[in-house]
């Protein structure tokens, strides 16, 4: 038998070599757990951003091509004390050069504080934004809505140069409170943004919603000139569009509930029906069969430690807690001494599970995930028995928790670098 040449060899050896990576790679990637960081994503299924600027982010949204927008305050910026922000991401995790400056964009409606609380997505891919303005003197706050082009432009064809503001409390003399928490677009395209308004801060805490045209007027249709302003559950957390046209608003307390008429009119007790559409800010969750699920903290008294864990519960539509669901206290990570986990964001997955995300640890801590069944029970083929951590640097929380069509977990959340800056911190995680 002839033998080969070393130039040939090499050759059929560098084949060989990267054959055999290949199928290793395939074959890790197939027998990869659940909860596994997702090494197609970022780095290794992390991504870090940094702006030199803080950075505060607190909701976020999937597109239907798979990109990944994220609201956030930017602090300290030339135009105001926090602007408003907007991040998008690609697929793979990488800044989408196309929206914005290079991958973000920030306005702002005062010289203060603009703090975006809550994202909608229009049937056109157009993108709303609600939360709240305030000056620095403390006499102005009030809803702060903005809508920003496919492209991160701000669409001038909304409000003024894209930007409304509703104010429901006046101009008063310090303490008054008036932001917008949650948002939902109800398929005429009218849009709808509850929060709170009070005047200071032992005035009555009234419960706030307004109704906006496309074009961003108040519907006058709705409420007294657009708005609805009363003692009801005090400030809304959570927004649900039924299929009759009537609202369902939830408190910062599940088991307060208040339900509109289509016309911004209470009724007189919560009757619930099929939700069409919601909002997905934080904690609470509504799931298609009118439940609703709350994320937080509960002091763990199982132990001498007394520390925070981690709390899931499930209501009812009219606010009952729901017995058939687990509600388990734990915590993200094994623990030894007094260590705080918390839920910050929950997300659902078709299949009823779901998804937990927060922080976890002591001093420093890290993004907290879990899976939960629909009945509330740890899911032990998700990370370690259920739970997992990942590190980024310091400062790590999870703010909000996507689920891809694809079934991969998508936190958004933010990490204190060594400059003491807060980043937008990103990780995906495979979901089966």
């Amino acid at each position: 038998m002839k033998a080969l040449s070393s130039s040939t060899f090499l050759t059929l050896w560098k084949s060989t070599l990267g054959i055999a990576v290949s199928l290793a790679m395939t074959a890790s990637a197939a027998h990869a757990a659940a909860g596994a960081l997702d090494t197609t994503f970022g780095k290794g299924g992390k991504t870090e951003t940094t702006f030199n600027l803080s950075v505060i982010p607190s909701d976020a949204i999937l597109q239907a091509d798979g990109k990944t927008v994220v609201a956030t305050g930017f602090d300290n910026t030339r135009i105001a004390t926090e602007a408003f922000g907007l991040v998008r991401y690609n697929k793979n995790g990488s800044l989408d050069q196309t929206f914005g400056t290079k991958g973000s964009v920030f306005t702002s409606f005062t010289n203060f504080i603009n703090a975006p609380a809550a994202l909608a997505l229009q049937s056109d891919g157009k993108i709303v934004v609600a939360g709240n303005a305030s000056s620095a003197d403390g006499q102005t706050s009030e809803f702060a809505i903005a809508r920003f082009n496919t492209n991160g432009t701000l669409d001038t064809s909304f409000g003024t140069g894209g930007k409304v503001t509703t104010n429901f409390v006046g101009v008063m003399l310090g303490g008054v409170r008036n932001p917008a928490n949650a948002i939902v677009i109800q398929s005429d395209g009218k849009i709808v943004a509850a929060g709170l308004a009070s005047q200071c801060e032992d005035c009555d805490q009234n419960t706030a919603l307004a109704r906006y045209n496309t074009d961003g007027s108040l519907d006058t249709s709705f409420g007294t000139g657009g708005t609805v302003s009363m003692i009801a559950i005090g400030e809304v957390r959570g927004l649900a569009l039924l299929s009759t046209g009537e609202i369902l608003a939830v408190g910062t307390n599940v088991t307060s509930l208040a339900q509109f008429t289509s016309n911004g009119v209470l009724e007189p007790g919560v009757i619930s029906g099929t939700i069409v559409a919601s909002s997905k800010v934080g904690g609470i969750v509504f799931q298609s069969d009118s439940k609703i699920l709350l994320g937080g903290a509960a002091t763990d008294n199982a132990t001498n430690r007394h520390d925070s864990d981690v709390s899931v519960t499930r209501f009812s539509s009219t606010g009952v807690l729901d017995a058939t669901f687990n509600a388990p206290l734990f915590d993200f990570a094994p623990e030894t001494a007094f260590v705080t986990n918390a839920a910050q964001a929950v997300a659902m997955q078709p299949d009823g599970s779901v998804v937990v995300g927060g922080l976890s640890g002591s001093g420093t801590t890290a993004f907290g995930m879990a899976r939960l069944s629909s009945t509330g029970v740890l899911d032990t083929t998700f990370g370690s028995g259920g739970t997992l951590t990942t590190k980024f640097n310091s400062a790590d929380q999870v703010t909000a928790v996507l689920i891809q069509s694809d079934g991969k977990i998508v936190a958004v959340g933010q990490t204190l670098n060594s400059k003491g800056i807060a980043d937008l911190a990103l990780a995906r995680y495979l979901g089966k």
